[in-house]
């Protein structure tokens, strides 16, 4: 049996290691926020990952002393790791929303923080006490997409609405797989932990959660599915709109950046989507129902503000953000 839990644990850590790695390879070529921050929860899982894994290695074969059971192994390092873990994956979700603020991102790491030094240092070693430590990072992710979904339903404008929409399903998932980690870490530290006879079991359970490791896998087959999305258009020159089935899909992904990063207006972010469509300026005219005139000063401010050299240069410059 402890073969099983030696491989199992290679595979997360290999997955850990190889979505990294895919994600740093997206943001090189895309320099998109997202994918950074995404790399660094995945190698911060993974260093988590190598400290069970080492200690799981070095007690193989050795009885297991109950009373270490509701112990934490090496708290300062694994906390610290946590702590920097849930941080990018809270710049992830703001970066999503587009926030920006660095107040609203530090105040709820600083509450974790805080949070698990209560737990650590306040609190005698026991089944109470692991579990709020590992249930506070639960609660943290909860907390974090729930103020998304707020945002989403209360503060995003119509166009992010429409961006973020795709995330529902994926979203709900997420947050099942949340309640179902909690369940997991209630029935096995509070409810049934492992007996004195079990010799190899306890070993093995003490600080790991089989849910969590559900959640990793579904959130890295999402990621990929993402990093293949973005990457599968060539971003070094505009892409051919007849070749790229879901090239609308790839244009609201990249607008909002284009645009905050240009002052663009409501109706300049409209022209300069049809203007990376292709369309004509008499058809993007009869779709926004504006006249030519309108439409070719519109085009000439976008170049104007991006610094493109002419129309072509401006769907390149689009691409290349």
């Amino acid at each position: 049996m402890n073969g099983v839990f030696f491989f199992y644990t290679i595979a997360m850590l290999a997955l850990c290691v190889a979505i990294a790695v895919s994600s740093l390879a997206a943001w090189a070529s895309t320099r998109r926020r997202l994918f950074f921050y995404s790399a660094g929860a995945f190698v911060c899982y993974a260093i988590e990952l190598t400290e069970i894994f080492f200690h799981e290695y070095i007690s193989q074969n050795k009885p297991f002393p109950m009373d270490e059971y509701y112990a934490i192994s090496m708290p300062l390092l694994r906390t610290a790791v946590s702590i920097v873990l849930n941080a990018f994956v809270w710049l992830l979700i703001l970066n999503v929303l587009d926030k920006h603020s660095k107040r609203l991102f530090a105040w709820p790491v600083i509450a974790l923080t805080a949070a698990n030094a209560a737990v650590l240092f306040a609190l005698p070693e026991g089944p109470i006490r692991q579990w709020l430590y590992y249930t506070l990072r639960q609660m943290f992710s909860f907390g974090a997409l729930s103020y998304a979904i707020w945002s989403y339903r209360h503060e995003a404008p119509p166009e992010l609405q429409a961006r973020l929409a795709k995330f529902a399903k994926p979203l709900r998932v997420v947050l099942t797989l949340i309640g179902l980690v909690i369940i997991e870490d209630t029935l096995v530290i509070l409810v049934a932990p492992p007996s004195n006879g079990e010799a190899w079991l306890p070993l093995y359970l003490s600080e790991r959660n089989f849910t969590e490791n559900v959640l990793l896998v579904f959130a890295a087959v999402v990621l990929l599915r993402h990093i293949y999305h973005v990457l599968s258009i060539r971003i070094q020159e505009a892409p051919d709109v007849d070749s790229v089935p879901d090239i609308e899909r790839h244009i609201d992904d990249i607008m909002p950046r284009f645009r905050r990063d240009h002052g663009l207006s409501d109706r300049e972010a409209e022209v300069l989507r049809l203007v990376v469509l292709k369309k004509t300026n008499q058809e993007i005219a009869d779709e926004l129902v504006l006249a030519v005139g309108t439409i070719k000063s519109h085009v000439h401010n976008l170049v104007v503000k991006t610094d493109a050299l002419n129309r072509a240069d401006l769907i390149v410059k689009f691409w290349q953000s």
